[in-house]
């Protein structure tokens, strides 16, 4: 699993290819393909693996398998043992080395796999080092128990210390115990107090970040970051950054970042409150449950005790307070929260400095567009304004919006539909049973015809069984005849032709499938390039990657014939 992760991080981290490309076919025919970088690739014939640089072979069909290409130095195995070879095709190493150890290793560390100039390998009595000659690197008898990128953990006279991947000492051994926290980055080094064994936090240059004092250092995830958790025997827990840079001493029996930057939730005798990275404390720990939100661009706080609700300002101020619960907010200027919250199990809008603005007498209440609610009255939806007038009558089963929220769609298949523009406007259209919110369109069907309703009152319609995205300044459409383009500005058909199947433009170009051979086309609707022809099989999902290899970050794609042989297209970057 961690051969097949960083074999596709290789792959999609080559960019983005899309835009002006043309398409190589290689390796035709072939039973197995397996891309290891931009121009390396594993090609399997009659049970064997070879290794090409392009249309260049490298390696003969003599490998059981091609592990992975990683730090220029291919990984090869031949007898379940695992050997290398460089870029040229060289043997660096026969296949001398296990895939696998009698050792633990930690979850990070890899054998076999080239990374920051060296590999570790098994030899069949311990770990070695391997550098890029496939020359064992000299670590004055240090016994190996641990690689992660430039980072090795080594044992020698009953310590544990820290090198580099070369064999460079970075800290010395004198450490009970040194094992991974974050790997490559962050270790936890081992020591005592008090006759008991804590933990430390030394850094990937040898740096000793804390004090051994912790009885555990667990990682946390959140906003796409990482932090470390320092537990002390008080109960208590310090908050570390991925750098080992400390964010708070052990305080509070808790403290873990909040979904806002710079905001902290912390925990203290089991109540609950905020701080901030300052140390400032902006809600005292003395709630059930606190949140921290950002209505207009600004921040307060939400804090609940004992069924009651409060709204505090940053500077601890109580804005207002309620006995129900805040579903989402509308707005805050002024110092005045407008917010959806509910009283008795019933939705309204209430103002920090107005009270309730609609009386807390709906089921729900979900959304405001431009002064007007959508809300649910008898399970039937409908929409009022401020003042409580009704806008929508009661009478929708369904209603639903896009991600921008630029409208919403009230439905049910009973009576006319309707949109609801962020202008209080209305579109109306037939009855229908479903709807697709797109950003600048509604798309439903009518008497099984679809129809793409556009906020400015255009439709695309004609009898279509599909209509898909639009890139470039048109639309790709399906009706009876087949698929053909739309002008997105005029909706007026765009190209003279059919195909059996297209894509999107993107780039200003597309894929189609026309006489069962897969071609890309140009806005003109010229045929660019025939990328594969009748034999191949799926030309149609192949289109559709090919269409989204630019977000995708693809280039290359495995396709296969009728007779199940594969092929690789190779997308080139002109």
């Amino acid at each position: 699993m961690k051969r097949l992760f960083l074999l596709l991080f290789l792959t999609l981290a080559l960019g983005n290819v899309f835009a002006q490309a043309t398409y190589q076919k290689l390796f035709i025919a072939s039973d197995s393909i397996k891309a290891l970088s931009d121009d390396y690739f594993a090609v399997a014939k009659n049970g064997k693996w070879a290794v090409f640089k392009n249309k260049t072979q490298i390696l003969d069909f003599y490998y059981d398998d091609i592990d992975v290409l990683s730090d220029g130095v291919i990984t090869f195995i031949k007898n379940s043992q695992a050997g290398f070879a460089d870029l040229s095709g060289k043997i660096l190493s026969s296949a001398n080395y296990a895939l696998d150890t009698p050792f633990q290793m930690s979850e990070d560390c890899i054998l076999n796999v080239f990374s920051n100039g060296s590999a570790l390998v098994y030899d069949g009595t311990r770990l070695v080092l391997l550098d890029k000659n496939c020359k064992p690197i000299k670590t004055s008898d240090c016994e190996i128990i641990a690689k992660q990128g430039n980072i090795v953990i080594f044992k020698k006279d009953g310590a544990y210390g820290l090198m580099d991947a070369k064999g460079n000492i970075i800290a010395k051994n004198k450490y009970r115990r040194i094992q991974s926290v974050i790997a490559g980055e962050l270790y936890a080094y081992t020591g005592q107090k008090n006759g008991v064994d804590v933990l430390g936090l030394i850094s990937s240059d040898g740096r000793e970040l804390s004090k051994a004092e912790y009885d555990d250092l667990t990682i946390i995830s959140k906003n796409d970051k990482f932090y470390v958790k320092g537990f002390v025997s008080t109960g208590k827990q310090a908050l570390y950054d991925a750098k080992g840079n400390l964010l708070f001493q052990p305080l509070y029996q808790s403290v873990e970042p909040t979904n806002i930057e710079n905001y902290y939730n912390i925990v203290d005798n089991t109540k609950k409150g905020i701080i901030g990275a300052d140390y400032s404390i902006y809600v005292p720990a003395e709630y059930d449950n606190v949140f921290v939100v950002t209505p207009s661009d600004d921040t307060i706080f939400v804090a609940i005790k004992e069924n009651k609700t409060y709204i505090l300002s940053k500077d601890g101020k109580t804005i207002d307070e309620l006995n129900g619960n805040i579903k989402d907010f509308i707005s805050y200027k002024n110092n005045e929260a407008i917010y959806i919250a509910d009283s008795m199990l019933n939705y309204g809008v209430r103002s920090s400095k107005q009270g309730w603005m609609v009386e807390p007498k709906y089921l729900d209440i979900f959304a405001d567009a431009n002064g007007t609610l959508v809300v649910r009255q008898t399970d039937k939806w409908g929409a009022i304004d401020f003042n409580d007038n009704v806008v929508i009558p009661f009478e929708y089963n369904k209603v639903r919006a896009p991600k921008n929220k630029s409208y919403i769609v009230y439905y049910d298949g009973k009576k006319n539909s309707i949109v609801l523009l962020q202008n209080g406007k209305q579109l109306e259209f037939p009855k229908v049973e479903n709807v697709l919110p797109l950003e600048n369109a509604v798309e439903y069907t009518f008497k099984k015809e679809k129809i793409r309703l556009y906020l400015n009152g255009k439709e695309l319609k004609g009898g279509f069984k599909t209509i898909s995205s639009e890139k470039d300044g048109l639309i790709c459409a399906e009706d009876k005849k087949g698929w053909t383009y739309f002008n997105a500005s005029t909706l007026d058909r765009a190209a003279n032709q059919y195909f059996e199947y297209a894509t999107a433009f993107n780039n200003n170009c597309a894929f189609v499938i026309k006489d069962k051979k897969l071609a890309m086309i140009d806005c003109n609707f010229n045929i660019i390039e025939t990328i594969l022809d009748e034999n191949y099989v799926g030309n149609r999902s192949t289109a559709a990657v090919l269409s989204m290899s630019d977000k995708l970050q693809k280039n290359n794609l495995v396709v296969k014939d009728k007779n199940g042989k594969a092929t690789l297209i190779k997308i080139v970057k002109q």
